[in-house]
């Protein structure tokens, strides 16, 4: 044999001792074969899936013996067609893709990044939870089957508000900045106008009562005393009629005082002291000698 020969040759001896001790060290033993295909049967019935297709992965080895690798090869086989697997789509609000999503099931870590190919699940409940950087946490919580193949997922993920200290968007300023105020100062002014009317009404009215009834009692009761106002017997007709009228139109002036100073302290109320944003309501009601304003809001 040529020396150049000679000299591969020991050199594909010397090669061969270094790598394959090495390559076999990381092949699984027989007794180990046997213990993953073990293993591998009781997570199976369990439904731990995932976990079981691990220990089938060590049984098919080369090193194992041909029936084990036989039977595990087999057992493989009906894992992955039971094994039910998702594909997450995340997007943001804009419909966008969100690749860089971290997440998690069931508190553990399952991918670090979304690429879109379908992810291995057990069979079973699980609660998944997506987060990205700038955006709030998404969670879902899925019920998988047995077989259900490439399900996909849609996880919209929206932008995180700003933390403390960081500068918050700028609010156009125009017309709409005022309209809480505007609108506040504009309620309070109509109640204080329907205060001042109020006002006004209970004024002529009670004018008109007192003329009423000072001229009942000198045309028509015979008589200009104040203590003869209840003494109809004393009037005609037309003194008693005169006498009931003059009662109305004090009545109208005292529910129009009343209401009138409940108008104006509403309207004062809101107009000075209301914040933004009030939402306020007044419901005036009238009975028989009374009169009541209601006020309902937020102060």
């Amino acid at each position: 044999m040529p020396v150049s020969a000679r000299s591969v040759a020991v050199s594909l001896l010397v090669g061969a001792s270094l790598v394959g001790p090495s390559a076999a060290a990381d092949q699984p033993t027989k007794q180990e074969c046997v213990l993953a295909n073990e293993n591998a049967q009781d997570l199976q019935h369990a439904g731990k899936l995932r976990d079981a297709r691990a220990r089938l992965a060590v049984c098919v080895a080369d090193t194992c013996p041909g029936a084990v690798r036989e039977d595990c090869a087999q057992r493989l086989a009906e894992v992955d067609k039971a094994m039910p697997t998702v594909v997450f789509d995340a997007k943001d609000a804009a419909g966008n893709d969100v690749s860089a999503v971290r997440v998690t099931m069931d508190g553990q870590a399952l991918a670090e990044r979304l690429v879109g190919t379908p992810i291995p699940i057990d069979p079973g409940e699980h609660h998944f939870v997506f987060d990205a950087e700038g955006m709030r946490t998404a969670e879902k919580t899925l019920v998988l089957h047995e077989g259900d193949r490439d399900r996909r997922e849609l996880i919209v993920m929206q932008i995180s508000a700003p933390v403390a200290g960081s500068a918050a968007p700028t609010q156009p300023a125009g017309p709409a900045a005022a309209d809480d105020g505007s609108t506040r100062r504009m309620v309070g002014l109509a109640l204080g106008g329907a205060g001042v009317v109020g006002a006004l009404v209970a004024g002529i009215e009670g004018i008109a009562s007192n003329n009423t009834y000072t001229n009942a009692l000198r045309d028509n009761c015979g008589s200009t005393a104040p203590e003869h106002f209840t003494q109809r017997t004393a009037c005609n007709q037309t003194g008693v009629d005169a006498v009931g009228n003059a009662h109305t139109q004090a009545t109208i002036s005292t529910i129009a005082f009343i209401g009138g100073a409940a108008f104006l302290g509403a309207g004062a109320v809101i107009y000075f002291t209301a914040p933004k944003g009030d939402r306020v309501s007044v419901v005036p009601s009238v009975g028989p000698g009374t009169a009541a304003l209601n006020v309902r809001g937020t102060w």
